[in-house]
């Protein structure tokens, strides 16, 4: 005769059965949300887009600096992306706002900084893209150059030609990222002001600029994380190796 709760346990098991079906076939990615006006939107389009086509559910996760609703992400997504967006305020990696640094959101900052920090802990599975690398940089303990333009050799500034590659990098051939496009060089774009400057703890520099500026960087000894300067969203369309990178990191989710 069933005992009291097997009922409750019957239905557990099978809600777990079905949740791992799910993250299997349907990975859930959160993102989170660039802003409201059309510029935002065409910009987290490009991000959404390809992560459906490497077969992930995508959600959408709104600012907020509640413990509780981070905390709530982090158990229901199975991996997370830090996307582009405006120049980390500089405080966050103790230095003043120099000439040339952008305006901070200080919403954005404070939840993708406390996001990220509950994501490393428990090791989700990231994607990091231009601010992304950069926040990546600034939470282990890494600092920033607030605008390259002066120290440049290379442009790294092209948003005209976003879909196409303005410049090439040098892979570790060690690295995750190597692996995954199979090669020791990549052409990409680049839409960027700011770049990593001293690393973070535990960062290491997986391709460079001809310039000498960290494109790539990942994390020693953990799960799955791509972290670059580039924006691979706008060249996927065109350039398959660049959705390569999407496909492996939902892969690594599941």
């Amino acid at each position: 005769m069933p005992c009291a709760g097997d009922g409750e346990q019957a239905v557990g098991r099978k809600d777990g059965w079905f949740e791992g079906v799910r993250k299997m076939i349907y990975p859930r990615i959160g993102i989170p949300k660039l802003g409201n006006d059309l510029y935002c939107l065409y910009m987290q389009y490009k991000y959404v887009k390809c992560l459906k086509k490497a077969g992930a559910v995508v959600e959408i996760l709104k600012p907020s600096v509640s413990a509780e609703y981070i905390a709530d992400v982090i158990e229901r997504c199975d991996g997370l992306v830090f996307p582009g967006g405006p120049d980390i305020q500089p405080k966050l990696y103790g230095k003043d706002r120099e000439p040339g640094c952008g305006k901070p959101d200080l919403m954005r900052d404070a939840f993708e900084f406390s996001l990220l920090e509950a994501a490393l802990e428990v090791g989700k599975p990231l994607f990091c893209v231009c601010r992304g690398m950069q926040l990546l940089n600034v939470v282990l303990g890494g600092t920033l150059y607030q605008d390259i333009k002066l120290q440049q050799k290379c442009k790294h500034w092209d948003f005209q030609n976003r879909g196409s590659a303005t410049h090439s990098v040098e892979l570790d051939t060690d690295s995750l990222l190597a692996g995954i496009l199979g090669a020791d060089a990549a052409s990409v774009n680049s839409i960027h002001h700011q770049a990593v400057n001293d690393l973070g703890k535990r960062l290491w520099i997986a391709a460079d600029s001809p310039d000498g500026f960290p494109e790539a960087l990942e994390i020693e000894d953990y799960p799955f994380c791509l972290a670059l300067q580039w924006h691979p969203e706008h060249m996927a369309a065109r350039t398959p190796a660049q959705q390569k990178l999407f496909q492996a990191f939902v892969d690594a989710c599941r």
